[in-house]
């Protein structure tokens, strides 16, 4: 059985999954919920000195596993949990506690924040502070690094212009961890009963879950590529086999927030499960066996024409590998079998790609 064990800044976690900061940090009870189902980490919302204002209706569901939202972080104070929850979630059962800190305020706000964290009891610190551009965070981690006896780990976004040049700045300040990517955006939609934002407010927000994991995964990728900091791939990740992948593109341990909102803090029993059966199921002993292995086998050389091949006990003739494909190479004759056209055939991979019971594979 796959050992899903790992170390996160030294600590070890009981598993590679971490909430990622949002509602389902928003309390000791949240936070001590998804921990006590398999989460490795739990980082909370992120906290400010007052706590945040955020407008009614700063969350909708976009479809397929993915919302919308302009959440400004947690809205209560930050003497809230230090005082009551960081210590809570700790004696409910939470092994690592990452808080997360917003540098929003200013040096001496984001400074008093931190320490009051660790002081509450917190085991490590998640920076962050910016959507749209990264604004000082660069220079937040270095005097937080002077002071901060726990480590910090610093928040990238995908939505900046220069996010991997930033990780890499933070990998030179000192960042213990770097955290990848949280969300993209900004992002609209309309209500079309009535011609209003969907969202509260100006209508802007950010994206998060499945639709944003090749997003996600490109920089986790580009970002290992480039630092030796251990990373937490955030974006994207609702299912075992969207872990196993973030793992390999090159994180050390796996964000999820989206689909802990959605389908509850009992996801990560199936998260755990189903990343130790596909471990299990490709003979990969632990995570340090599949973190960055893609590194490592970095270019896919196929050539044209391929040779396929069709495994028809698989097939269940759901006719999904001739409809998506554009240049009408693949058909069945009427016993069943198939035929491919190869002066017509581009070896695009969609055939196999859509096939729901991977019948199709390339030779090779």
């Amino acid at each position: 059985m796959a050992n899903i064990k790992t170390t996160l800044c030294g600590i070890e976690l009981d598993s590679p999954f971490v909430l990622g900061s949002g509602p389902c940090g928003w309390d000791a009870e949240q936070l001590a919920a998804c921990a006590n189902n398999g989460c490795g980490a739990v980082v909370t919302k992120s906290i400010t000195i007052k706590g945040a204002v955020n407008t009614t209706r700063h969350m909708i569901a976009n479809g397929n596993l993915s919302l919308l939202n302009n959440e400004g972080g947690s809205d209560m104070p930050m003497t809230w949990w230090r005082d009551e929850q960081i210590k809570k979630a700790k004696a409910l059962g939470v092994k690592t506690l990452i808080a997360s800190v917003y540098g929003y305020g200013g040096l001496d706000e984001t400074l008093e924040i931190a320490q009051m964290c660790e002081d509450a009891g917190a085991d490590m610190i998640e920076l962050v502070n910016g959507y749209t551009e990264a604004a000082d965070l660069v220079d937040l981690l270095a005097a937080l690094k002077k002071v901060i006896t726990i480590p910090i780990i610093t928040k990238v976004n995908g939505n900046w212009k220069d996010t991997e040049a930033i990780a890499q700045a933070c990998d030179a300040a000192g960042a213990d961890a770097i955290t990848a990517i949280d969300s993209i955006g900004p992002t609209y939609r309309v209500n079309v009963a009535t011609g209003q934002p969907l969202l509260g407010g100006s209508g802007y927000g950010y994206m998060t879950g499945a639709p944003i994991l090749p997003i996600a995964l490109r920089y986790v990728h580009d970002i290992a590529a480039n630092t030796d900091k251990q990373i937490i791939g955030l974006g994207g990740v609702t299912n075992a086999e969207a872990a196993l992948e973030m793992l390999m593109a090159g994180a050390s341990c796996v964000g999820v927030c989206t689909a802990a909102i959605v389908k509850g803090p009992q996801v990560f029993k199936e998260l755990t499960r189903g990343l130790s059966d596909l471990m299990d199921k490709y003979g990969y002993a632990d995570i340090a066996s599949v973190s960055r292995l893609s590194l490592k086998n970095s270019k896919l050389n196929e050539v044209s024409p391929a040779d396929f091949v069709f495994e028809a006990d698989k097939c269940v003739h759901c006719n999904r590998c001739v409809t998506t494909c554009a240049y009408r190479a693949r058909t069945f004759d009427e016993a069943g079998n198939m035929h491919v056209d190869a002066d017509r055939c581009r070896v695009c991979g969609l055939c196999f790609g859509e096939c729901p019971k991977k019948a199709i594979s390339i030779k090779g």
